[in-house]
């Protein structure tokens, strides 16, 4: 049986409340952006992209807020759950080392909750940018990127976990 978790006081470090503050402002200016636009978005924009970063469907540009639908319920149900470390699954956690793994799990939840949301403004500008013709397709280095990031900072803090 396993015991309670201590439900600890842990104060979120500068760096995640500027990396929130810079995500919010990017999404809003994504939102900005596409809003600005929508007169000029044709009826049929591009839905769905193939591995080449080409276009494989289109849809009403209606589905452009499908993204921003996703982003905002992704981030704000994992600023939720940043919030309390110790409902986390921890591998090894001990009594010395909670303070370090609930600091470490909320970190994980932050730079998640926020390469997530840029992720989803890099597809929301790019799709508007691919529907008003101003690109062609998918810009594969930056989406490829910003998922190693993502994906490396999730191993990084994993690995982290497991060295406690």
């Amino acid at each position: 049986m396993e015991t309670e978790k201590p439900k600890l006081n842990i104060p979120k470090p500068g760096f995640a409340k500027a990396f929130d503050v810079l995500t919010v402002a990017l999404f809003a200016a994504c939102l900005v952006y596409l809003l600005l636009h929508w007169n000029r978005l044709p009826d049929q924009i591009p839905a769905h992209f193939g591995a080449n970063g080409e276009v494989d469907r289109w849809g009403s540009k209606f589905e452009l807020f499908i993204l921003p639908a996703i982003a905002i319920f992704l981030w704000v149900g994992l600023w939720v759950l940043e919030k309390y470390p110790h409902l986390y699954n921890y591998i090894n956690l001990r009594p010395d080392n909670v303070e370090i793994q609930y600091r470490y799990g909320m970190i994980f939840m932050n730079v998640t909750k926020n390469m997530s949301t840029l992720l989803m403004v890099f597809i929301m500008w790019q799709l508007t940018d691919i529907a008003l013709e101003r690109t062609d397709s998918l810009n594969m280095p930056i989406f490829i990127g910003i998922l190693a990031v993502l994906f490396i900072s999730i191993g990084y803090y994993f690995y982290r976990m497991m060295k406690l």
